[in-house]
């Protein structure tokens, strides 16, 4: 699956590389460096506020997550699962444009720069759940007890990348040159722990993710520039260090807050319709540093046919960062393959169209034998 979130500033990266271009010409006239300051200066501090586009992969390695029941493990259920994940994030920070006159020669400078974060999270966990109790005042329901511990090793990366030091090259090109430099490998353990109450028709839920609240770290930039032979490595030292520091961490620890995540569901008695929702009790930040926060609600429908493909449909707020609003789509093919949608309500231009500012797609096998 994939999923990627775009700020509400349009065709951000086309004004990237517009300004790049600008910054790289030495045949300005002042009346053409004139009206490129006049439209950056009322842009920049725009793109420094909310220009940001963040992308998310993720696969599960076959046959995970996979689990098993018996009576060898007191009735409960063991989990197995090994997933990867990769999250990139760019953001821009936003500096004076200036003109410089040297004799004849008319050029732009700015110490405007994008900022690079990204990281790979590979996720191996063991879980263990099973019955604890049968309540007596709700007839045959049960209350279900797990805890899982996950093993995170994640390899995390940032750049500050002087528009200035980018030259003809695309952006994209840019990131791609610098992202194998100041990458830093932690590997830490997180432990959850869930409760779901079970009942004929109806259910609910409570996990208490990343109770230890694992710490994973980043290189240092801005920092020891003098000691850097790279002329352009250093050059974007000197610039997070001197334009940035009060504005982004020079030094860097990312943290898995913990969270508490409440569920529920109710089912018809045939269990063909099903309406859920979940909702995240206090807010967290994710590695690259996004703040969510996020309440769902969905409605399902499964046939009793393999052939009639099951439906669903789901809406989701997050409360916090972004505010965005999505819907979603999915469906789930001969009760084995599923597919799901997802986009913003709120849109953004990109390359000239508009285009919602989230959109994500999944594709997955399930099957149980």
């Amino acid at each position: 699956g994939f999923d990627v979130e775009v700020g509400k500033v349009d065709n951000f990266l086309d004004d990237v590389d517009e300004l790049i271009d600008a910054l790289d010409n030495d045949n300005l006239t002042i009346n053409e460096a004139n009206d490129i300051k006049g439209k950056f200066d009322a842009l920049l501090p725009v793109m420094g506020e909310d220009a940001q586009v963040t992308l998310g992969l993720g696969v599960a390695v076959p046959f995970m997550p996979f689990a098993i029941k018996g009576d060898w493990l007191g009735g409960g259920v063991l989990s197995f699962d090994l997933r990867a994940q990769g999250l990139f994030d760019i953001r821009f920070l936003d500096a004076p444009i200036d003109i410089q006159t040297v004799g004849s020669d008319i050029t732009l400078e700015t110490d405007s720069a994008m900022y690079v974060k990204g990281g790979s999270i590979l996720t191996g966990s063991l879980g263990y759940s099973r019955e604890v109790w049968k309540p007596t005042f709700v007839e045959n329901s049960k209350l279900y007890a797990g805890v899982t511990a996950n093993i995170y090793k994640v390899s995390l990366n940032k750049q500050v990348l002087a528009l200035s030091n980018i030259e003809d090259d695309e952006v994209s090109d840019a990131i791609s040159d610098e992202f194998d430099e100041n990458t830093v490998d932690t590997t830490q353990i997180g432990l959850d722990f869930g409760l779901l109450w079970t009942m004929p028709n109806a259910q609910v839920g409570v996990t208490f993710a990343n109770i230890n609240e694992p710490e994973f770290e980043y290189g240092d930039i801005g920092t020891n520039c003098s000691s850097l032979t790279d002329p352009i490595r250093q050059s974007n030292c000197f610039v997070a260090q001197n334009q940035f520091s009060g504005e982004i961490s020079l030094s860097e620890t990312a943290v898995m807050n913990a969270q508490t995540i409440v569920e529920g569901a109710l089912f018809t008695e045939s269990r063909q319709w099903v309406l859920s929702g979940a909702a995240d009790l206090n807010s967290v930040y994710d590695l690259v540093g996004r703040e969510t926060q996020y309440v769902s609600a969905s409605a399902s429908y499964f046939p009793n046919s393999y052939i009639i493909p099951s439906v669903r449909f789901g809406l989701n707020k997050n409360l916090a960062g972004s505010k965005l609003t999505s819907v979603g789509f999915g469906t789930t093919l001969f009760g084995v393959m599923n597919i799901d949608l997802s986009a913003s309500l709120d849109t953004v231009e990109v390359d000239g169209t508009k285009a919602p500012r989230q959109f994500g797609f999944n594709i997955g096998f399930e099957e149980k034998f």
